[in-house]
């Protein structure tokens, strides 16, 4: 029998390797029907894990330990699919708990620190950080988490002394260019640039190590002012990005008005939460549209702190309400009776954050404001906007932590933004002025009037740091950290004048 069994999970093991999750999912079940064993549930936990079925995963290596109190594997893994679900005090105490069984467990650390980071106890993620690295110094994606930690809190030189430390034990892993050419200025006699065109040529390089340096190379071109060679590389990145994404483009193309046909047969204020939102401060818009710098502006005022994308209203709204828009209205009367307010806030309260007052600079966010109103009807919603060129551009200029394929091509796009844009005017066509349309051209031409503006529409009284935002240290996790954290500066406005040319496709028809 136990050879049997052992031959059994020698098979599943191959196939958990080769991807084949549901296989293994299937032919574990059948297995432990004959025999109880702590490794098989935690491989099948792995394998629904995967499959993103974190329930079902939880059930799995609560079994494992069941069996075997001391499978530190499974307390990791635990912790995973309970971070995954947002449960961040059980993911936690499972960390923990791994541990306390092995204080040397690398995986458990990191996973520990990746929660302190999410969560903004960011002394605490270094802490774990750094002592899992005493473990495996050479471990680049540690070193990676420790230089992005060090980027979000504003501290530029350590971030650099990772990512350049990467680079020395691997220097191809170009995630470390394209991230340092972030925090670079870049001058004519920069040689980072010319290691980044040398390792172009290396065969060994696959699609996305070539697509880190595309961004990164045009980046450096930028900086220089040679825009022929910038566009070149950003056309080159955009396309490599784009060919190795799958992307339904039809899914954003008809969302507005299926959000407009389900939000005209909802009486919203018969759902209005009364009371709720007074202290919240909701920052969206399209990428690349300014709301980092509203974020940090906003969030230098005493009685306010940022939380940027907590993606956690979108993503409850997208997946009761948008993922099915041909469930019954009953069904969605159900949800909008939810007291989605208070499980939000008490989301919140698991983060290390003092202030009453709260930004949450989720940007998808625009997708869903009559609903947030409905649940947050107290609360203060800025809509982030630019010139459509300028914003188009700065997207395409950029690699993001998610992909999804509009981002890289320019007639998804294009259509993207148009989608985007119906829907504001939906929005603001019901609730006018409860909605803040501040432009980032005006903030620009006139920053002591419009930075008083914004404040007063927060209904916070003035405070002159807001004038000198660029001078807090305030956390950002943003591409835009760098620019955020500079005094305002014109360069940004109508530099599609620049590549208008060159990339017709991507501003003809945008207004």
């Amino acid at each position: 029998m136990n050879d049997f069994f052992n031959k059994r999970i020698s098979i599943l093991i191959n196939k958990f390797n080769a991807k084949k999750f549901n296989e293994v999912i299937n032919d574990s079940l059948v297995l432990l029907k004959k025999k109880e064993n702590d490794f098989l549930w935690n491989l099948l936990g792995l394998s629904y894990q995967n499959v993103n079925q974190l329930k079902k995963s939880i059930n799995c290596f609560e079994n494992s330990i069941h069996i075997n109190s001391k499978n530190i594997s499974a307390y990791n893994n635990l912790g995973i699919s309970h971070k995954n679900l947002k449960n961040y005090q059980i993911a936690e105490h499972n960390f923990l708990k791994a541990i306390d069984l092995n204080d040397n467990y690398l995986n458990a650390l990191v996973n520990l620190g990746n929660l302190k980071n999410d969560t903004y106890y960011f002394d605490d993620a270094i802490f774990f950080y750094k002592k899992a690295l005493k473990i495996d110094p050479n471990n680049v994606l540690l070193n990676l988490n420790l230089a992005n930690v060090f980027q979000t809190i504003n501290e530029i030189d350590k971030a650099k002394f990772y990512l350049n430390k990467i680079l020395n034990i691997d220097p191809l892993f170009t995630n470390a260019d394209f991230r340092l050419s972030k925090l670079e200025k870049y001058e004519l006699d920069s040689d980072h640039l010319d290691k980044m065109l040398k390792k172009l040529n290396d065969q060994k390089l696959n699609s996305n190590q070539k697509i880190y340096l595309y961004f990164a190379i045009a980046k450096a071109y930028e900086d220089l002012k040679q825009f022929d060679d910038c566009i070149e590389y950003l056309k080159k990145g955009n396309n490599l990005q784009r060919s190795i994404l799958n992307y339904n483009p039809n899914f954003y193309k008809n969302l507005p008005n299926k959000i407009i046909n389900l939000f005209n047969q909802i009486d919203y204020k018969k759902f209005s939460k009364s009371n709720e939102g007074k202290n919240n401060i909701f920052v969206l818009g399209m990428p690349r549209s300014g709301t980092s710098l509203i974020e940090k502006i906003i969030s230098s005022h005493s009685k306010v702190e940022s939380l940027s994308e907590t993606n956690f209203i979108s993503d409850m709204i997208f997946k009761n309400l948008f993922t099915n828009f041909e469930k019954d209205i009953d069904e969605v009367n159900v949800f909008l009776e939810n007291n989605l307010s208070q499980e939000y806030n008490k989301f919140l309260k698991l983060f290390n954050v003092k202030s009453k007052i709260i930004i949450d600079k989720t940007l998808s966010n625009f997708w869903c404001i009559g609903f947030i109103k409905i649940f947050f009807p107290d609360a203060k919603i800025i809509h982030s906007f630019r010139s459509p060129k300028d914003n188009v551009l700065s997207i395409y200029k950029n690699l993001f932590d998610t992909h999804e394929g509009w981002l890289y091509d320019e007639t998804e796009l294009k259509e993207y933004y148009s989608a985007y844009k119906e829907i504001m005017i939906y929005w603001n066509d019901i609730f006018g002025n409860e909605i803040l349309d501040f432009q980032y051209e005006d903030l620009i031409k006139n920053p002591e009037t419009q930075i008083k503006s914004l404040i007063n529409f927060c209904d916070l009284n003035w405070e002159e740091n807001c004038l000198n935002f660029y001078k807090n240290n305030n956390p950002i996790k943003t591409l835009s950290v760098n620019q955020a954290n500079q005094p305002i500066y014109k360069t940004s406005v109508n530099k599609s004048e620049l590549f208008e040319n060159e990339i017709p496709t991507l501003f003809k028809g945008l207004i």
